[in-house]
């Protein structure tokens, strides 16, 4: 008994040490595949998963050394914190070890196809580029009687022209993997011939960059095809589906751009066919547009791309001192010299963010909507009596919005950058009585991109392209 209690003591005192060794040895692992030493991190994996199965970090090494799995992560192209930029995944599908480099220069690659598209071009600042590296045991895509052991199952889909797909719940599971991802893949399959996109997933067959723009537009967009060739089979009967840059009636006050029209912007009208329909659909434009055989997007699907990516970025990237919420009872007082504040915005590539600020007394400061609770229909008797459509909004980045309260006073102060989209403002006491005031930022995109004959954005409710802070201040007697 003595001697079985001194055994589990001492197993007691060996077992954080061996966690100690199996978390080095798990970072040691990461470090060469972010290094680029792809077969050096398979190898400690596996060394992980055989010396140390009963930590957790050794479960993660058996699941990462196996001959089609995830070895690591790199930046490719990084702008900012992943917590305020859109994260773009690239990930690499049937590339064996020795192979693995290349789809490295590869992944180096896309980029600038981003920075050269129209819109992705103007906030291009937004995006972060960051690899996935993943082995695949073989490298060719199942299809006709063949059947590959690949990290994405990569696979040949029933159509003419043979687009290759991908298994999305293995993407899923690649992406769980990494510490930061907002959901965007970006898949080149590397023995594919057309991709494919859609669910966050954007398929490239081999390295044909010219399709991505395109896919992207599906997989990160959700934008329809906007050409009427039909690229698979569908069942008989079937109907096209109403979407952002797709209407199913000619009707123009039932397409989903109808406030386009009724801006009468230039280009954009009702033109038959659409989502590999002739009949029974109808598109924004004649056909110029990335969605179908064009180069850059149509304006109706711009302002879908620019509305989306402000569902994952806050235009306020950073601000000084931190923000104090409405109901805060904390104060900052205001010396001799008033009180300073920064904020720090997002800078779209040829025009910049509108930057207020106000300050006013705590009785005329407007109450924002709260994002963060439902609101609620109440009876004459102040009973809760049904919960009803909310004003808040989550776009499909996660960010909840809501429309900004209308602010009566004019500015204080207008603020252009100073460096790097930083905007200072002295709040001075000259003038004022003591008293607590609030001091507010907004800060909006108006998207009236340089050359463009109309704002990008026609119609935002939700209030996604703005954003506002505020900090309480106390004036003493």
């Amino acid at each position: 008994m003595k001697a079985l209690l001194v055994t589990a003591l001492c197993l007691f005192a060996v077992a954080p040490q061996s966690e100690d060794k199996a978390v080095r040895m798990l970072e040691k692992a990461q470090k060469r595949a972010e290094q680029g030493k792809f077969d050096e991190a398979q190898a400690l994996y596996r060394q992980l998963a055989k010396k140390y199965p009963d930590t957790p970090q050794g479960v993660i090494g058996k699941r990462r050394g196996k001959d089609s799995a995830y070895l690591g992560q790199g930046d490719v192209l990084r702008h900012g914190p992943s917590e305020n930029r859109l994260d773009f995944v690239l990930m690499g599908e049937g590339y064996q070890i020795t192979e693995m480099a290349a789809f490295a220069k590869l992944a180096e690659d896309v980029p600038d196809v981003f920075r050269r598209n129209e819109v992705f071009g103007e906030y291009y600042s937004y995006l972060n580029f960051i690899r996935a590296d993943l082995v695949s045991a073989d490298n060719g895509v199942d299809g006709y009687g063949r059947d590959y052991d690949t990290a994405l199952n990569g696979k040949t889909l029933g159509t003419f022209a043979g687009h290759v797909g991908i298994d999305r719940v293995a993407v899923r599971q690649m992406l769980q993997e990494m510490p930061e991802q907002d959901g965007q893949a970006i898949v080149f399959a590397k023995l594919g011939i057309l991709g494919t996109g859609g669910g966050g997933v954007a398929t490239i067959g081999g390295r044909n960059m010219a399709t991505m723009i395109h896919e992207i537009g599906h997989s990160y967009g959700g934008l329809s095809d906007e050409y009427t060739a039909l690229q698979a089979g569908r069942k008989k009967g079937a109907k096209p589906s109403r979407n952002t840059n797709i209407a199913i009636s000619e009707d123009p006050e039932e397409s989903p751009w109808s406030h386009f029209l009724k801006a009468k912007v230039r280009g954009v009208g009702m033109h038959p066919g659409g989502a590999q329909f002739v009949k029974g659909a109808w598109r924004p434009t004649a056909g110029k547009c990335a969605m179908a055989a064009g180069r850059v997007f149509c304006p109706v699907c711009r302002e879908e791309l620019v509305m989306r990516l402000y569902s994952y970025c806050d235009p306020i990237d950073a601000a000084v001192p931190e923000p104090h919420s409405f109901d805060s009872k904390e104060d900052l007082v205001a010396g001799r010299r008033g009180v300073s504040f920064e904020v720090t915005v997002l800078q779209p590539a040829t025009h910049e963010l509108e930057v207020d600020w106000w300050v006013l007394p705590a009785n005329r400061a407007p109450r924002p909507i709260d994002v963060t609770k439902r609101e609620k229909k109440r009876s004459k008797k102040g009973q809760s009596v049904a919960t009803v459509k909310s004003q808040v909004t989550t776009g499909p980045g996660g960010r909840r919005v809501a429309p900004p309260v209308p602010i009566k006073a004019k500015p204080t102060k207008s603020t252009k950058p100073n460096n790097d989209g930083v905007h200072k403002f002295r709040m001075s006491t000259k003038g004022l009585e003591p008293g607590r005031y609030r001091v507010m930022c907004r800060v909006h995109d108006t998207t009236e991109v340089r050359g463009s004959r109309a704002p990008w954005v026609v119609k935002d409710d939700g209030g996604f392209l703005t954003s506002t802070v505020g900090w309480w201040v106390r004036i003493e007697e």
